[in-house]
């Protein structure tokens, strides 16, 4: 490329940033301190990172780095690195100073989210979500030089203090791995307890024997306002866990709800330097709460429904402290000063732990004004449109996607038959809606799921349900990698796939179109014997390998299973498959 190219695609890039400033929200996740002070936020929406002085309160660059940056880490003072979720790669950008300039990115696999650094410097970890591994990335040779398998979407990688474990949690189901590093195996597998879900940003202690991460619990009863009130439905807690490994009687849990006034959407925790006090954000109820880890009267079971009587009457050792917007990623700055990154506010905020005052606010840029999807994305998010704030529409439909989880709602018109939560990604032009394909209006959906589902007590409008249509609407699928594969023999599997699925498998009959659904409903031989409806409205297979759970019920954890269990092509239409036949439609159904 010659200079005056050079120097016009410099001008161009220069340009696109400084009009993005009023265009696009920034949505800060995470952050990375380095030197007390200096703050690299990844910004979600905004595809870029911001260099951020604290101390100043100023912004003193911000750099597009790509699509969907999700974690952040610095490396030293003038490396840092950065995941794109949407790009399957990470970021290597290099700081002079007050400049940031992208290096390079690294391809590393489906879905980075997680980062964690090695205590050498010399590798990455990054987690993927969509590969169900961790990768190891050389950063001098900028290679994927091992990959670490897990399962159930992993999203986050944290380094035990001691250097000698990498410990990962993942979603669906909810799940710790502990893998040595040295060796790179894994030693240890653990569940959370029966019910755990959507696993936050976990904590490990100084000297590697505990972590402890914030969690919401399926409690499987019924959806009603009743069952709500009383905490009945979904409760948020934080686990602890011994480190490596441990009986299940050495896992404790506490409830962090009030009755009445619950806390929605715990997401990550960090402990203070002496680990007296632990810090939570909780992005549904807009707040953090800073807990005396030294008093926590774990209990020796279930811990039951709500925060220990005595915590709630005593604020040195229960104080909820109010941020507005979504407080996500947090950094200590000194044993009593955390900086937050608040997606929905696109800033960062200095919170007092002591006082509880926010004491600067810095702005990462965005429009002045929300548009109507992000009006729509606010809704998303806020888990006070439930009764009491147990659960927002994020909780179940995480990130816009699913959370892998049974709930007993009055979505199919009854109670006593729990249903899987759909993915919501591209659901606006996949009507008519729910399981039995009975909603035919979005927006009238919209409305019944904040009235019903959420039980609210918050006046329910049409301008509320327009903004949620807005947003869905910008619930893309991301980049299938498994489409555009260059692996030869994969992709013969695959057409032999298309083939099977339009013709001997009989798939096509039912999932068709651009998005492989239809407006009808049909018996697909899956019913719950308790359904009054035999008949159901096929999901949308774009994206199907994404979920990790099947069928209405859920009850099929895999593809295959699918296929050989609960919903076979000889039952449906009365040809078996090969096992290589099973095999390649597999593969055509990952690509979708």
């Amino acid at each position: 490329m010659d200079s005056v190219k050079i120097l016009s695609l410099v001008a161009m890039i220069s340009v696109s940033v400084i009009s993005r400033a009023d265009e696009l929200n920034r949505s800060p996740l995470a952050l990375s301190a380095l030197q007390g002070t200096v703050c690299l936020t990844a910004n979600h929406i905004g595809r870029s990172i911001s260099l951020v002085d604290v101390a100043s309160g100023k912004v003193l660059q911000e750099l597009v780095v790509g699509n969907g940056p999700a974690d952040i880490a610095w490396v030293d003072e003038s490396t840092a690195i950065v995941s794109l979720l949407h790009d399957d790669a990470i970021a290597v950008v290099a700081r002079d100073k007050d400049r940031l300039d992208l290096v390079r990115t690294i391809p590393v696999g489906d879905e980075p989210r997680g980062l964690a650094l090695s205590h050498d410097r010399k590798s990455v970890y990054v987690a993927l979500g969509g590969d169900d591994t961790i990768a190891q990335v050389d950063l001098a040779s900028s290679s994927v030089v091992a990959k670490l398998p897990t399962a159930g979407i992993p999203k986050t990688v944290r380094i035990s203090p001691d250097g000698r474990m990498l410990v990962t949690s993942t979603a669906v189901p909810a799940t710790i791995y502990v893998h040595d590093l040295e060796s790179r195996q894994l030693i240890s597998e653990r569940r959370l307890f029966d019910g755990a879900f959507n696993p936050g940003v976990p904590v490990i202690s100084k000297d590697s024997k505990l972590l402890v991460i914030p969690h919401a619990v399926n409690r499987e009863f019924a959806v009603t306002p009743q069952m709500i009130d009383i905490g009945w439905v979904i409760d948020n807690r934080i686990s602890k866990l011994p480190l490596p490994d441990g009986e299940p009687s050495s896992q404790k849990q506490l409830g962090l709800d009030i009755r009445g006034k619950a806390v929605g959407d715990a997401y990550a925790a960090l402990f203070t330097s002496d680990e007296s006090r632990l810090v939570v954000s909780c992005g549904g109820t807009h707040e953090l709460l800073v807990i005396d880890f030294t008093s926590i009267p774990w209990p020796t079971g279930d811990p039951g429904d709500f925060l220990p009587a005595a915590m709630q009457k005593d604020a040195s050792k229960f104080r909820r402290i109010k941020v507005g917007g979504r407080p996500m990623g947090m950094r200590l700055l000194d044993d009593q000063t955390v900086v937050v990154a608040n997606y929905l506010l696109n800033c960062l905020q200095v919170v007092d732990l002591n006082s509880g005052d926010i004491t600067k606010t810095i702005s990462l840029g965005g429009p002045e004004e929300p548009d109507l999807a992000r009006q729509g994305e606010i809704v998303f998010y806020d888990a006070d449109r439930s009764m009491h704030s147990w659960f927002s529409c994020h909780t179940c439909h995480t990130e816009g996607h699913t959370a892998g989880q049974v709930f007993d709602t009055r979505n199919d018109r009854s109670f006593g038959t729990p249903k899987l939560t759909p993915s919501l990604r591209g659901v606006a032009e996949t009507g008519p809606w729910t399981w039995h394909g009975w909603q035919t209006d979005l927006h009238d959906a919209m409305k019944r799921s904040l009235t019903e589902s959420m039980a609210t007590k918050h006046p329910i409008t049409d301008e509320d349900a327009t903004a949620m249509v807005a947003y869905l609407k910008t619930l893309a699928h991301p980049v299938n990698p498994r489409a555009t594969s260059t692996d030869t023999v994969l992709n013969q599997k695959q057409e032999l796939g298309r083939t099977l699925f339009s013709g001997k498998a009989g798939c096509a009959s039912c999932h068709n179109g651009s998005q492989f659904t239809s407006n009808e409903t049909f018996d697909g031989k899956v019913e719950d014997r308790k359904d009054r409806d035999s008949k159901y409205n096929p999901p949308s297979l774009r994206g199907v390998a994404s979920r990790r759970r099947y069928l209405h019920t859920g009850k099929a954890r895999s593809l295959e299973a699918v296929l050989t269990k609960y919903h076979r092509p000889e039952d449906l239409v009365g040809e078996s498959l090969t096992d290589e036949e099973r095999d390649a439609l597999i593969e055509y159904l990952k690509s979708l």
